[in-house]
């Protein structure tokens, strides 16, 4: 079974339980994004690696979503079932961060919450993160600590001309960072 496909099982097993098992440990990595970036501006929105949406379904609460575009993305159909469940006012889909059914520069804010540890090729991803975010973009993603370092980050984060404009490490489990199309 490939990576991926090992990636999206493991997911699916884990949907009904996902939210009471790590709500918590989220609401933190979500609090560390949520102070250093404006969401009310941006018209497009879009979280890689959405889970079961309840970053997107907490952004919509805190800022006037009017005309907004609020898309999730998951590789996990179980966890695309669940976000479709508890926020039917918000698109979500099924799909691969390394090749995203979107078309170029159309997100204004672009989300990755611990999913990049996950791939085999995250280069990959970045690269569509890139393609998809426009001139003036931000980038918001964390990942485990336990997987990579901050160093390890920031020198994939370089080959893909993402330029950091902020960092942190988290109480909990993340590092993450801030980024800007350079």
């Amino acid at each position: 079974m490939d990576k991926k496909k090992a990636i999206a099982t493991r997911y699916d097993s884990s949907a009904e339980i996902y939210d009471n098992r790590y709500i918590e440990i989220q609401a933190h990595k979500y609090q560390e994004i949520l102070s250093r970036v404006d969401f009310s501006e941006s018209s497009g929105i879009i979280d890689i690696g959405c889970g079961t949406g309840t970053f997107l379904g907490l952004i919509k609460q805190l800022v006037n979503e009017n005309g907004k575009q609020l898309l999730g993305v998951d590789l996990s159909h179980e966890m695309i079932k669940i976000a479709h469940e508890k926020f039917p006012d918000i698109d979500f889909i099924v799909a691969d961060s390394d090749n995203l059914p979107i078309k170029d520069g159309y997100f204004e804010r672009i989300l990755s919450v611990t999913h990049l540890q996950n791939l085999s090729e995250p280069d990959m991803t970045l690269n569509e993160i890139k393609r998809i975010s426009t001139k003036d973009a931000i980038v918001a993603i964390s990942i485990l600590r336990k997987t990579w370092t901050q160093e390890e980050l920031q020198k994939i984060l370089k080959k893909s001309d993402l330029e950091i404009k902020d960092e942190w490490i988290a109480d909990v489990e993340d590092i993450g960072v801030i980024c800007c199309r350079s």
